[in-house]
């Protein structure tokens, strides 16, 4: 498989030595992978200014997108704007790192990272369809001799026509390789598609694992990609939190993407970790226009009805005049 992987430099971070759970700093470090074209894997309502051949075209986009390769590079940022990337020239080269896949059938892949890649591309069998988990693990230097250690994660479905599906989804690695991350609390065996997609104000339960087992009262911040909305989460004692994202109308794209951040420090490996997760948050069609089918559904049976009810009472009152005249017409012929 070509691999490639674009990542950037940042300034060093100052982190305390406290044997706790580090607050959020305008300077921390967060990458997090991006899917190219990722806005064609969204299903978008806003199409009401598009003609039906544009429509057609954005629909097929949206079908076949799904059966080709995906394209995944590394953007670096920092927690003040995690979504920006930096300029790479004027950045020193990437440090050691390496890339983890796992495929829908729970084979790994390690990929070394060089300092010459930019993109990730998957999966390797276009036939395979599921769920992949794209991790990652980079190491950097810190104040004093303490080490930064970042996991970014990326879920990325992948469905091909006459495909196969995958004999085991995961929504983690359980590698040690990737000491800690975020993913999904719902059962694997369940969803076996996707997963980087949230539906807006509807609930969803997360879990955080730290070297493989749940992480209890970690603080989790969700960080809006558009608005920049931010919000922070505590797990509870199963390592889980759950968020209701919400629905931004007002933003310019048909959906909206979170960030989601965990850091730990480990003061007795002299080491902070930090794991990203990002998720897509598509925007819900507009109530206005989802019963609009309903509506000309009743609005087409009352017409019908209405119409039915006219005629009739047009022909009743037919009937009756000329059943006037007949009487009429009888009571003449007697009179006669």
């Amino acid at each position: 498989m070509r691999s490639l992987i674009h990542v950037l430099a940042l300034l060093p971070v100052l982190f305390g030595s406290v044997p706790a759970f580090v607050c959020a700093g305008e300077l921390l470090p967060t990458w997090s992978w991006r899917l190219a074209e990722e806005e064609l894997y969204v299903y978008r309502f806003d199409m009401d200014g598009l003609n039906w051949r544009q429509i057609r075209q954005e629909r097929e986009q949206r079908r076949t997108v799904q059966e080709k390769p995906k394209h995944l590079e590394l953007v670096r940022g920092l927690l003040s704007d995690p979504f920006a990337a930096v300029d790479p020239g004027a950045v020193p080269p990437l440090p050691a790192g390496m890339a983890v896949i796992r495929d829908p059938d729970g084979a790994r892949k390690t990929i070394p990272v060089t300092p010459g890649m930019r993109e990730i591309v998957l999966p390797e069998d276009l036939g395979l369809n599921g769920r992949y988990l794209v991790g990652g693990h980079f190491q950097l230097d810190g104040h004093g001799n303490q080490r930064v250690h970042l996991y970014p994660k990326l879920m990325v479905g992948h469905f091909k026509g006459n495909g196969r599906p995958g004999s085991t989804p995961a929504f983690f690695f359980d590698d040690p390789a990737i000491a800690l991350e975020i993913g999904s609390a719902r059962s694997p065996a369940m969803f076996r598609m996707g997963g980087g997609l949230q539906r807006p104000h509807e609930s969803a339960e997360m879990e955080v694992r730290f070297q493989g087992h749940p992480l209890a009262r970690a603080t989790v911040e969700a960080i809006a990609e558009g608005s920049g909305w931010r919000r922070s989460y505590r797990t509870d004692a199963s390592g889980r939190f759950t968020v209701i994202p919400f629905d931004d109308r007002s933003g310019q794209r048909h959906y909206e993407k979170l960030l989601y951040v965990v850091r730990v420090e480990d003061p007795n490996q002299h080491a902070l970790h930090i794991a990203t997760l990002p998720m897509i948050i598509f925007r819900n069609q507009p109530e206005w226009t989802s019963h609009v089918a309903g509506y000309m559904i009743w609005a087409g049976l009352g017409l019908g009805g209405t119409l039915l009810l006219a005629g009739g009472a047009m022909l009743r009152n037919q009937r009756q005049q000329r059943l006037s005249l007949v009487r009429f017409s009888q009571c003449r012929i007697k009179e006669d």
